[in-house]
């Protein structure tokens, strides 16, 4: 082998290793852009699982309620002009 065959390939193996190198940098860029993005999105997700779960909390204590006797009395007189066998229909004297 001759010097002069000697220095080409040490200047292939140093551009081969130069690409490589640049696309492994490139490769961890884009990987870091994406999970970045995939990390924003988890957020925006526990955020939205927190108020559901506050809403189903809400609704649950609601559901609760709704099953009382309280309730149903309350409910019949108010929207059905319901009332027991005896009493006076409210404004009347």
């Amino acid at each position: 082998m001759t010097e002069a065959n000697k220095k080409t390939i040490i200047k292939v193996v140093v551009a081969s290793l130069a690409t490589l190198l640049v696309l492994l940098i490139v490769a961890l860029i884009i990987n870091l852009v994406r999970l970045s993005a995939v990390n924003d999105r988890l957020d925006d997700y526990k955020a939205q699982s927190a108020y559901l779960e506050k809403a189903l909390a809400e609704n649950e204590s609601m559901l609760t309620y709704c099953k009382t006797s309280s309730f149903i009395i309350n409910y019949a007189r108010e929207y059905l002009n319901m009332i027991y066998r005896g009493e006076l229909p409210s404004g009347t004297k």
